[in-house]
């Protein structure tokens, strides 16, 4: 299975009857012993399943126990943008669920997922998602079916309708991942939209309740996405540059190595000759080729470039998710500084 896509697949759920035939009683005694987690009502996971699956399996599988226990529901907001396949720096707060009826919107309350059993075997037990009931007035367009193979009865809010009114809730960073996926195509769907499109959306929400505020977020966003980001590392790393206030590198550039290979890498200094690199996982086992041979190829274009006298930084996810630990990365590698920056940080 492709790493991306098996990073959101959601392990199995077990359900009275889907579980060779377990009644709800033995689930829930099942619950009360500590091996199962209850991620909604009726709605259990292997709790080893549930506590070695990655945070978006998680989501999904939350997402999957809401649409078991309402009648079509319709997703929206950021939950809706990860069902469509684009990426967020995490997983939302809440599933997001519409609602046409304006006096049951808000945070719906949970069952707990934990039993006291759970306390004895684990600490820092996963947070649980609850459900956001967020209205919407009828009619609205969906799109589906959406990513067939995870749940055949999941429906979103079609991406035009929400997607603009999403990105001025999001953070820049989330908000500069999916502009930079959508201009590129490069998400689970392989969703494209051209800058066009993207600033007509963003046209025709100009009047919404945020206003000129919210207008201001929404050309920022736009005036630094491009489709030459090639993965939601890069966009991550290049917002947190924008926010911190540095100089910003020339991206996808071709260098030519001592071994007269040419090469292409993330990010460039031009002045500084520094490369900067975005790892990530699944970055050196891409297309199914053997990590290892993908590793040593790498350590082979590094050293062709670093001969030619090119500088090198790396980092990982862990270092653009943190702003001062990225800064800091930055200032050792002699990166000056050419806006204000956004956001607290010190280095």
């Amino acid at each position: 299975m492709d790493a991306l896509k098996e990073r959101f697949t959601p392990p199995p759920l077990l359900t009275p009857g889907n579980d060779g035939g377990r009644s709800r009683k033995s689930l829930g005694r099942a619950f009360a012993a500590g091996d199962l987690v209850r991620v909604r009502h009726g709605s259990y996971v292997d709790t080893g399943v549930w506590l070695g699956a990655t945070s978006e399996q998680r989501f999904m599988t939350t997402v999957k126990a809401v649409a078991g226990r309402l009648h079509q529901p319709v997703f929206t907001g950021a939950t809706a943008l990860l069902l469509q396949g684009m990426p967020l720096a995490g997983t939302p707060a809440a599933v997001e669920v519409v609602t046409s009826t304006a006096s049951r919107a808000g945070l719906q309350t949970t069952m707990p997922g934990y039993h006291e059993a759970h306390l004895r075997h684990a600490d820092g037990l996963p947070f649980i998602h609850r459900t956001r009931n967020v209205f919407r007035e009828p009619p609205f367009g969906l799109d589906e079916p959406l990513w067939p193979g995870v749940h055949t009865s999941l429906r979103s809010v079609h991406l035009g309708e929400h997607l603009v009114d999403t990105l001025r809730d999001l953070g820049f960073c989330d908000a500069l991942m999916i502009t930079d996926a959508l201009l590129s195509g490069r998400n689970r769907e392989g969703i494209r939209c051209s800058r066009t499109g993207l600033e007509q959306l963003t046209r025709g929400s100009a009047a919404g309740p945020t206003g000129a505020a919210g207008r201001a977020v929404l050309d920022r966003v736009l005036r630094h996405s491009t489709h030459l980001s090639e993965s939601p590392g890069e966009s991550l790393s290049r917002a947190r540059m924008i926010e911190l206030g540095f100089e910003l590198p020339r991206l996808q550039v071709h260098l030519t190595g001592a071994d007269g290979v040419d090469y292409r890498v993330d990010f460039w200094w031009e002045e500084l000759d520094l490369i900067g690199e975005s790892d990530g996982w699944g970055k050196y086992a891409a297309d199914g080729t053997d990590p290892a041979e993908s590793l040593r190829r790498e350590k082979r274009r590094e050293d062709a470039l670093r001969e030619r006298g090119h500088r090198f930084v790396r980092w990982d996810w862990f270092d653009a998710s943190d702003p001062q630990r990225f800064a800091e990365l930055l200032v050792r590698n002699r990166v000056p500084r050419r806006r204000r920056a956004s956001i607290r940080w010190s280095a």
